[in-house]
């Protein structure tokens, strides 16, 4: 493999848009609509929040999936309890949802505390 010579910087905050660029990136792997998108990148978010206090994956699966925490992530998002099972409904259709647990090609595989994180786009051309 060649050396890397294309870099491109995004200024991003994990308490910002970081996780809704992640989704945007991966977007033609999940087809989710940007209200869909939203939600998503709140579960993405707070998963990487609780993997910083619970270090068994199991563990963090469920509470990420609790009801408080949908209830959290419903405020936080300002969507009603109706549109909200409307929309879990979807990311379970679209499979980003598997097992009642996020599909782990969508969590983005960043360190406690990063200051950075690298995607690596490789296209195999034929």
């Amino acid at each position: 493999m060649e050396k890397v010579d294309n870099v491109i910087r995004i200024p991003t905050k994990l308490e910002g848009n970081f996780f809704k660029f992640w989704l945007q990136f991966l977007e033609p792997f999940h087809n989710l609509t940007p209200r869909e998108s939203d939600i998503f990148a709140a579960f993405l978010q707070e998963r990487y929040e609780l993997s910083k206090v619970i270090s068994d994956p199991d563990i963090l699966d469920t509470v990420v999936m609790s009801e408080d925490t949908k209830r959290k992530i419903r405020e936080k998002c300002g969507v009603s309890l109706p549109h909200f099972q409307v929309i879990m409904a979807k990311l379970k259709k679209n499979k980003v949802l598997l097992d009642n647990k996020i599909h782990p090609k969508f969590i983005p595989n960043l360190k406690k505390d990063a200051k950075s994180f690298q995607l690596l786009l490789l296209f195999d051309l034929q």
